[in-house]
């Protein structure tokens, strides 16, 4: 889970069951401090607080933020050069609805150094806007209770091929409205959880462990926790896509296979993720065309290296920054990019140094880099 941003969404009615209601914010709270300690960030909203007839709160946003202020700064275990652990995405007014007794707690967020609040422009209060803003950067979605708008965020995950977790528990919506939320979902998952979410090999059942995790008025929020916790540890890493030189006749070749070799591979699989480069591994498609921007269309990462200037690798990243996708690009030293170095941050490499030396240089730099927000929002 280091370095994974785990979206924590849901919501409750307000004539829940109390009993229910507490061990679900049990859970949250539990979850919350077991992701931390593994070196995962958060993705959360932030606004009013209400509560229901049982007098608990019926979101979970403001209990995770208890949590999050109560951590030691920076939080152990993130990247120590990657920024902005807990994000925290909402509309400008729904900040000036913060509870009085969630003052302290907001201050305490907001002075941390590795906290980051993305609000959207003036007059915008549009839940989908504000969901879309919080997909970018979220790399997992944990659902509990909720309605329509947990189901659009899940929908808007599971379109960026990114993974989804729902709890089956029937806590209703603070709305009123969708379709059974986290619960709906867990139903519809295992039926087919291969289209939310993936686990590597060896880690079982990905049906019979999603059946696990339900939670209900007796339920041990540190237990279930740990479950939901271990599950995500054992996803499929989220992959990165590789624009890079192929043509084997390239007099740049063997200098960019053995930086992707033992540089590149290196750093991005110690940072979570499946390396995917076209020509290694079976095909996905019967056009190499295709399978490329299907590719780039759902990596969680785009790694592009420009040396030998490739017209196929300037469309393709062209393509990865429109999407708004996370990229970042390199260069072997030396080479004519058609653009100005400083237009966009480039990584320039070279064959000096061990391999120690250009793996620490490469990781320093992804980190510092790897969260840049999107040409346009």
């Amino acid at each position: 889970m280091q370095g994974v941003r785990v979206h924590v969404t849901g919501s409750a009615a307000l004539d829940c069951e109390g009993d229910l209601l507490r061990s679900a914010h049990k859970f949250v709270r539990s979850f919350v401090q077991e992701a931390i300690a593994r070196g995962a960030g958060l993705v959360l909203g932030a606004g009013s607080e209400p509560y229901g007839d049982s007098g608990e709160p019926c979101i979970f946003d403001w209990t995770a933020l208890e949590e999050i202020a109560a951590a030691s700064d920076p939080a152990p275990g993130w990247p120590a050069l990657r920024p902005e652990r807990f994000v925290v995405a909402a509309s400008q007014r729904a900040l000036t609805q913060v509870p009085q007794r969630r003052t302290d707690i907001w201050a305490k967020c907001c002075k941390r150094t590795d906290f980051d609040l993305s609000v959207s422009p003036a007059g915008w209060r549009m839940g989908g806007i504000i969901r879309e803003r919080q997909v970018l950067r979220g790399d997992v979605l944990l659902v509990v209770g909720g309605g329509a708008g947990a189901e659009h965020l899940a929908e808007l995950y599971r379109d960026e091929a990114k993974p989804v977790i729902p709890i089956h528990v029937d806590l209703g919506a603070i709305g009123h409205d969708g379709s059974g939320g986290s619960r709906y979902l867990h139903d519809q998952a295992l039926a087919s959880p291969g289209t939310f979410f993936r686990l590597r090999e060896g880690s079982g059942s990905a049906a019979a462990r999603l059946s696990a995790l339900r939670l209900t008025p007796g339920t041990e929020g540190e237990a279930l926790a740990k479950e939901v916790a271990n599950l995500l540890a054992n996803l499929l890493p989220s992959r990165a896509f590789y624009v890079r030189l192929l043509a084997t006749e390239h007099a740049e070749f063997p200098a960019v296979e053995r930086f992707f070799r033992a540089v590149v591979d290196d750093v991005v699989k110690g940072r979570g993720f499946a390396p995917y480069e076209m020509g290694r591994g079976s095909p996905e498609a019967a056009f190499m065309n295709v399978e490329v921007f299907k590719g780039l269309h759902r990596a969680a990462l785009v790694v592009v290296d420009l040396t030998g200037v490739r017209p196929n690798c300037t469309v393709e990243l062209g393509y990865a920054l429109g999407r708004r996708r996370r990229v970042v690009i390199s260069a072997r030293a030396g080479t004519e990019l058609p653009f100005d170095y400083d237009k966009l941050p480039i990584y320039i490499w070279d064959d000096n140094g061990s391999p120690n030396e250009q793996i620490s240089a490469y990781r320093n730099w992804l980190d510092r880099n790897i969260d840049l927000p999107p040409l346009v929002e």
